[in-house]
């Protein structure tokens, strides 16, 4: 185990995911590349680690991102939002959110998956859904340990967290299938009236599903984790507790994800930022009703299952002093 401390990641690493390890013991973090961030542009970004604490961004196969090729309808606008990486066997799945080039409020967003036998260098992407706003961004997948079939999960923009079944390969929808919603929003309350960034795990023991979502401000604030609880991977999710919150020293703490480490326990990356800080160079911009563009780092905690059989982090906010980090010893995804 390494000492570490929060961040992880200095350098803007938004909507972390991830994946591995590799054939050679890499751990590997995907996150967002969008308009706001430093040049040069890339199809996602990556960063390896061997013992999940200490991350090489960009590294060699990956400097212009995860994915090589360009993503047809997708050159517009620097727009890579949001990605969900599994490693499955001897396959990886790689989903993610893009703005398209024919963008339009009725389908200006979409998500979609790519297919790799590697981390890097992913193929020609399949668009899964699209829809009005922000509506269909972020996706997640999850398999439920009971039945081992496979669901994605998506939403945002004020509309519900919904839910599909998904083919046993990943690649598409499940035939006969229809998104359902399973996490709805409410409006007027100012916590639940917009959720995002959907992560599903198993809760421990009984399998039952557990629903991450964050909210309900990813620009001013507060933005938070929330977990709700459900029966059946297509819901409804209902009896939520607040996983993660701000504190202090860092706010904007979202867009959580679960990974497992070779002593059992669990951890939740995420994004935050410390001190209210900005991407330098981003001082003077005006972007989303705001000055500056908010410098999100990735963050590392422990996850703790309480009595309740809910998560919640480790301290309830972003830990600050040098802690040990996970065991690792390379476990990997089933196939």
């Amino acid at each position: 185990m390494a000492l570490y401390r929060n961040p992880v990641i200095v350098e803007p690493w938004a909507d972390p995911a991830i994946a591995g390890p590799d054939d050679e013991g890499w751990w590997w973090c995907y996150a967002t590349d969008d308009e706001h961030e430093p040049l040069p542009p890339r199809r996602f970004k990556a960063a390896r680690s061997r013992d999940l604490v200490t991350w090489q961004t960009h590294p060699p196969g990956a400097e212009a991102g995860a994915i090589a090729a360009p993503l047809p309808n997708a050159a517009r606008f620097r727009a890579h939002w949001a990605p969900d990486v599994r490693r499955l066997g001897a396959r990886w799945l790689f989903y993610g959110s893009l703005k398209f080039d024919d963008h339009a409020e009725a389908e200006g967003h979409g998500i979609f998956v790519a297919e790799g036998s590697g981390p890097t260098g992913f193929g020609a992407p399949r668009v899964l859904a699209r829809g009005p706003g922000f509506t269909t961004i972020d996706p997640c997948f999850f398999e439920d340990p009971r039945s081992f079939r496979r669901f994605l999960y998506w939403g945002s923009g004020g509309g519900p967290i919904l839910a599909r079944e998904l083919a046993p390969d990943g690649l598409g929808f499940a035939p006969g299938s229809t998104p359902r919603p399973v996490l709805q929003t409410d409006p007027a309350d100012p916590v639940a009236r917009l959720w995002e960034g959907a992560h599903v795990v198993a809760r421990p023991g009984d399998g039952r599903p557990v629903l991450m979502v964050s909210g309900s401000d990813t620009w001013h604030g507060p933005y938070r984790v929330h977990a709700f609880l459900g029966d059946d991977p297509l819901g409804p999710f209902l009896d939520g507790v607040e996983v993660l919150r701000e504190n202090a020293a860092w706010s904007l703490c979202g867009q959580g994800f679960v990974l497992r480490d070779a002593s059992g326990q669990d951890w939740l990356a995420y994004h935050a930022v410390r001190g209210g800080g900005v991407i330098p160079g981003t001082e003077a911009v005006s972007a989303n009703g705001r000055l500056g563009v908010p410098l999100r780092q990735m963050c590392l905690d422990r996850l703790v299952w309480g009595p309740d059989g809910m998560p919640r982090v480790a301290g309830g906010s972003p830990s600050q002093e040098y802690q040990e980090g996970p065991v690792v010893d390379g476990g990997r995804d089933r196939d």
